[in-house]
């Protein structure tokens, strides 16, 4: 008499072949949201880098157009002559809407989301269009002498791969 033999998988085959498929697939998608997540974050952090300098190139020309216009305050608008506190030069900051060209202290409770509109492709602060966005700008300026101040810019976002900040510090001189 022949035996026969049944041809099939063992439970053992079936748990081992499951577990190659399964390595096999998670792999690809583990790379694909790391690469997802790692471009998220890139867009956001050259946005932000972005911002921090739109907003440096902003206090540097307040600087020039108060030097060209003969002001004594080289700073005008953006803080008092001498060391004291004024707009941007205080613990809280200020913020400045570059495309409608205002400058605002931040209340106390921190400086507002900047706005963004699809209609312009401009960031700003006025709050009568646009949609928030992830992003909130902090400008502080620090007395360091009578012809020298250091500006500081924070940029803050809170993403869903956590809250990042980027800070952009400079010291601009007087140069009349």
């Amino acid at each position: 008499m022949k035996s026969r033999r049944k041809k099939g998988f063992t439970l053992l085959e079936t748990f081992v072949a499951l577990s190659i498929l399964t390595f096999v697939v998670i792999g690809p998608l583990t790379l694909a949201s790391y690469s997802i997540r790692s471009a998220s974050l890139s867009q956001n952090q050259l946005t932000a880098f972005y911002l921090a300098q739109e907003a440096m190139e902003y206090v540097k020309n307040r600087r020039d157009i108060n030097a060209l216009n003969g002001n004594a305050n080289w700073l005008k608008d953006l803080a008092p002559s001498g060391g004291g506190n004024g707009l941007c030069r205080n613990n809280k900051g200020c913020t400045v809407d570059i495309p409608y060209n205002d400058i605002q202290t931040c209340p106390d409770g921190g400086c507002p989301k900047m706005r963004y509109s699809s209609d312009t492709g401009f960031y700003h602060q006025n709050t009568s269009f646009g949609a928030e966005s992830l992003f909130t700008r902090k400008i502080k300026l620090d007395n360091v002498s009578s012809y020298e101040e250091k500006v500081s810019i924070t940029i803050s976002w809170a993403e869903k791969f956590g809250a990042r900040s980027f800070t952009l510090e400079e010291n601009i001189f007087n140069w009349p």
